[in-house]
């Protein structure tokens, strides 16, 4: 987590996307199907928790196995070493997944979607724990006089590492026995949690990375991030669940907005929930919190956080009594305020979701493009059964069909090349020759002291550690480089 977290700052990424214009996708049927959107994978799944997570793992088939064995991967990263971390991937974690259940289905979807993958129920929870939970992430909500019609609507976009393209944007239908409403979650295959979600009652749910010490707390069973939108009609009543139950399992940053207008934001620790209201109808919000109570617990209150949420805030200022769907696309798409695409911008290279929510006309829109430019792609219109009127896809952006565009894409699949030798296949020396190659013909496009920071974990992981030194003497600077050392 800690080294995701370190690249998460970065702003690094690259992949060469196909966008394409596609029909809506709004059918109800009681067989579970899978429908692709370009990039964007949608499951539909109905049942118990069990039945609904042995469908979906079925339906995403070997892509679901794939990013299993890459979770495990990142799970073994993360769980270090010593006796602490043997007792609890040995003792406690065998035991919660046996003994524990919740009021969410949580552990019952996880031994639906081992049964369909073939593994254990224990190490599905490892691949979940692996995978990470929620996102970085810029976000705004806009209600009444903000938008055009008076009615909420939430962007999203969801800023996280996609792996090289291991982790495809999913959103998943949920169509549960009982009484839980009926809800779509939107984040990457096999994740349980939702970093976007909308409910057939118009409530809608964006979860946001919320660094806090600690930011997690394994043995609990308390996921109000689902229980959401299961049950949650309005703002107040989703508040509620927050606020009920603790420890949470994982810290949260949580814009909530519903079908009646009302917006709000949570900012819950493990063990507690303070709520930020906006004095006019709207705000946004990226990875630091709003509230004074909060303050004390926020361990991530960077540049990156603070320049996302500024120039979200510029973008929103500008079209503030005009939002719509559309408007909201393009702000989700905005660059303003940096020459560099692999700024720490809106529509920045690290964006694996990006998503609007219109909670009273039941519609969630998600972009049918992958990282790095997935807020540029069509929004593809998702709704719970059949929508009222057939409703058009919002158009790709123009960029894409630029040749300024042509000339960044390429520049950014090279340092892409570099990331995955680096991350993902572990190898520093094939790593290090692709950035030295970048470095010896530097892309225009891209700012070279946030790619000096990625060249020189390549070369600390090669035990180069005066090259590290020197790659940031040069390119960041002689006081980055001499606060970085100590990690070398």
């Amino acid at each position: 987590m800690a080294a995701m977290r370190r690249f998460r700052k970065t702003g690094f990424a690259a992949i060469l996307v196909s966008v394409w214009i596609l029909p809506v996708a709004t059918a109800e049927a009681s067989e579970p199907r899978r429908s692709e959107f370009g990039d964007l994978i949608v499951l539909d799944v109905y049942g118990s928790y069990q039945e609904m997570g042995r469908q979906a793992g079925e339906l995403l088939g070997e892509e679901g196995r794939r990013v299993f064995e890459f979770n495990m991967k990142l799970y073994r990263r993360t769980l270090g070493g010593g006796l602490g971390a043997w007792v609890y991937d040995r003792i406690l974690l065998p035991l919660t997944t046996r003994f524990l259940s919740d009021d969410t289905g949580l552990f019952e979807e996880a031994a639906g979607y081992a049964s369909a993958l073939g593994v254990s129920r224990a190490d599905m929870v490892r691949s979940q724990i692996g995978a990470g939970a929620a996102a970085g992430s810029t976000v705004f909500a806009a209600s009444r006089s903000a938008t055009a019609d008076g009615n909420a609507l939430i962007g999203r976009n969801v800023d996280w590492i996609d792996f090289g393209g291991r982790l495809r944007p999913t959103a998943i239908r949920y169509h549960p026995e009982g009484g839980d409403l009926r809800y779509i979650s939107v984040a990457w295959p096999l994740l349980q949690l939702p970093t976007v979600g909308l409910n057939e009652a118009g409530l809608a749910f964006s979860f946001n990375y919320f660094d806090t010490d600690p930011q997690m707390e394994p043995t609990s069973t308390s996921y109000p991030h689902r229980r959401v939108l299961q049950k949650a009609r309005t703002v107040e009543e989703a508040i509620e669940l927050f606020q009920t139950e603790f420890p949470i399992v994982i810290s949260t940053f949580g814009a909530v907005a519903d079908a009646a207008g009302n917006i709000a934001l949570l900012e819950c620790t493990t063990v507690r929930c303070e709520v930020f209201r906006p004095k006019g109808d709207w705000f946004a919000h990226s990875n630091h919190a709003r509230t004074e109570a909060m303050q004390e617990e926020d361990h991530f209150r960077g540049p990156d956080s603070l320049d996302r949420r500024r120039l979200m805030e510029r973008a929103v200022e500008s079209r503030l009594g005009r939002l719509d769907a559309a408007r909201a696309a393009e702000i989700l798409r905005d660059r303003s305020g940096h020459s560099f695409a692999n700024a720490s911008v809106v529509g920045n290279l690290l964006v694996l979701n990006a998503v609007v929510v219109e909670p009273a006309r039941g519609i969630l829109w998600h972009s049918d493009g992958m990282q790095p430019y997935a807020p540029f792609g069509a929004y593809v219109p998702l709704t719970i059964g059949e929508a009222s009127t057939p409703t058009a896809p919002i158009p790709a952006s123009p960029y894409l069909q630029t040749e300024k565009y042509r000339r960044e894409a390429a520049a950014v699949a090279k340092v892409r090349a570099a990331l995955a030798a680096q991350l993902m296949d572990d190898d520093a020396a094939n790593a290090n020759q692709l950035w030295s190659q970048i470095f010896a013909d530097p892309p225009g496009d891209l700012d070279l002291s946030r790619l000096a920071l990625g060249w020189a974990h390549s070369l600390v992981a090669a035990a180069r550690f005066a090259d590290a030194t020197s790659v940031l003497d040069t390119h960041v600077g002689a006081a980055a480089s001499r606060a970085s050392r100590p990690s070398c």
